[in-house]
């Protein structure tokens, strides 16, 4: 008798629990080693864990790398296929702070290639980060922007339109 393939989840149907990701996030911390307390709450198939503490220092240091990497962490270990929204990991609405920060930077930016005529290129980013960047430029007229490098070096250049 031939057994018939498990279905595969879809995106609104997650193949982990917000209590699973909990336990695993709280192992982590603890074997890093940091001091941080972990909250984890569920909306509309988003499981979001915030970590506050005295090492929150070290998980936001070098543009939060940290961070980024254990919620990189979090997806891979329960997530089946590409679904960057399935865990989002934060620190004291950092990301949101952050965001706020690069639409800024976006915006400065854009007027000095506007008035300079004159491409200008940003330091390295997330995919994330250079995400938002561009969402930011394309509201701008007289600019557009692409993205260079590879990996870690890749960075947005912004161009006179």
């Amino acid at each position: 008798m031939e057994e018939s393939p498990k279905p595969r989840p879809s995106r609104e149907s997650p193949v982990f629990s917000a209590d699973a990701v909990a336990l695993f996030c709280r192992d982590l911390i603890r074997r890093l080693q940091l001091e941080l307390q972990c909250e984890v709450t569920e909306e509309d198939g988003t499981v979001r864990v915030n970590l506050s503490g005295p090492d929150r220092p070290a998980l936001l240091g070098n543009s939060a790398a940290l961070l980024n990497n254990i919620e990189y962490l979090l997806n891979k270990v329960f997530r089946i296929g590409k679904d960057e929204h399935g865990i989002v990991l934060d620190s004291d609405r950092y990301r949101q702070h952050r965001e706020a920060e690069l639409v800024l930077l976006a915006q400065m930016a854009s007027q000095k290639v506007i008035s300079l005529r004159k491409p200008l290129g940003l330091q390295p980013m997330t995919p994330r980060e250079r995400r938002i960047v561009h969402l930011a430029l394309a509201g701008i007229e007289g600019v557009r922007s692409d993205s260079k490098g590879d990996g870690e070096n890749r960075s947005i250049t912004i161009y006179p339109s």
